[in-house]
């Protein structure tokens, strides 16, 4: 039996959804996506400029999104994963109810963050990530959709 960080009991996370979306890694958001939809018959539904760092597609493939990350600058997660294993797979996302419950269940179980304090993340979400040491090697994020009210 294996031992260590994740062999560890993985608390329940409460109010799970759904797998919100799989963000995959590529080098040019456009052409994927235009791949993507030839291939498998899936529409982009968006393309999202994020911070200046990151040019991302979405994909709806049934309830899950597909979400085609190109970096666009040299540094940070998403251009140092395409550097060091090229394009594909870089984490999935589980959409839950309330981010916070979430994140105080799994810190009180001794599972860490990237960084625990949610934060803005793609369309139009409060995310966090789990430290991958934790989780058996996945890079895994808690998404929770920001609801917006509409005005008179």
């Amino acid at each position: 039996m294996a031992s260590g960080p994740a062999s560890r009991a993985f608390p329940e996370i409460p109010g799970i959804v759904r797998i919100h979306h799989v963000g995959i890694v590529v080098r040019d958001a456009e052409a994927a996506a235009e791949t993507y939809r030839r291939a498998l018959r899936v529409e982009p539904m968006a393309f999202e400029d994020y911070r200046g760092t990151a040019k991302v597609a979405f994909l709806r493939a049934g309830e899950t999104l597909l979400e085609l990350i190109e970096p666009l600058t040299d540094d940070g997660p998403w251009a140092a994963a395409l550097r060091e294993r090229g394009e594909g797979a870089h984490h999935f996302a589980l959409e839950v109810i309330d981010l916070r419950a979430a994140v105080a269940t799994l810190s009180a179980s001794g599972i860490g963050f990237l960084d625990p304090q949610p934060s803005r993340g793609t369309g139009n979400t409060l995310s966090v990530f789990l430290d991958p040491s934790g989780t058996g090697g996945t890079l895994i994020e808690l998404v929770q959709q920001i609801q917006v009210r509409g005005g008179p």
